[in-house]
């Protein structure tokens, strides 16, 4: 059991009143940096990232031992963390203008590229005594006109937790979650760089032959 909880579930089993539920959302305020004259003049769609088994509820995970897995039945996210990525990534590459249009995957509007990221790990840690967090995201970039994979990338962050309630988990897990975007953002950022022209204009559904 999460040493965070201990306390409170031993005074619900005893017979005293059910916790109060708790909800959550990550932070995942946009970093600080210049954005570049002109974003690359591609038009890409940005797939809701995938999340394992274990992470498609709302209830936050936290990991007791290496090999073991729990949740906190009282403290819940409000959003799912998957959907908040997207939207916080969509954000980045917007602001820093990596591409000329950006925008959430619908399955109609045609793009030049596909960006499919996985979130692999969002958790609390409980080891020796100790409360950390793990985010660990991943993503790569389809050609759709080639139909091949042209760019990849990982980020993984950790961090600790000094205070002893949930809500500082959060907050080291939004820190964390926040960091790893800027990380996948900056190699985004490089994979633009070095594509072609094209054509001095963006290639939007319409436009693309």
């Amino acid at each position: 059991m999460s040493l965070l909880v201990l306390g409170a579930a031993l005074a619900a089993g005893c017979g005293g009143p059910l916790p109060k539920t708790h909800y959550y959302v990550l932070n995942l305020p946009l970093a600080a940096a210049p954005a570049p004259a002109s974003g690359a003049a591609y038009a890409v769609a940005v797939m809701p990232f995938r999340v394992p088994d274990y992470l498609q509820q709302d209830r936050l995970a936290f990991r007791p031992s290496a090999v073991e897995v729990d949740f906190y039945e009282y403290h819940r996210w409000a959003h799912r963390p998957a959907a908040m990525l997207t939207e916080a990534l969509v954000e980045r590459l917007r602001s820093r203008r990596v591409f000329s249009t950006v925008l959430v995957f619908d399955g109609r509007t045609k793009t030049d590229y596909l960006l499919r990221g996985r979130l692999n790990r969002l958790e609390e840690i409980d080891e020796n005594g100790s409360v950390s967090v793990r985010v660990e995201l991943s993503a790569d970039m389809l050609d759709l006109k080639a139909n091949r994979t042209v760019w990849s990338g990982s980020a993984a962050q950790s961090g600790t937790v000094s205070q002893g309630e949930v809500s500082a988990v959060v907050a080291a897990l939004g820190q964390a979650a926040g960091a790893s975007l800027d990380q996948l953002t900056t190699g985004l950022e490089g994979f633009a760089r070095g594509l072609p022209p094209a054509g001095g204009a963006a290639r939007s559904g319409s436009e693309r032959p």
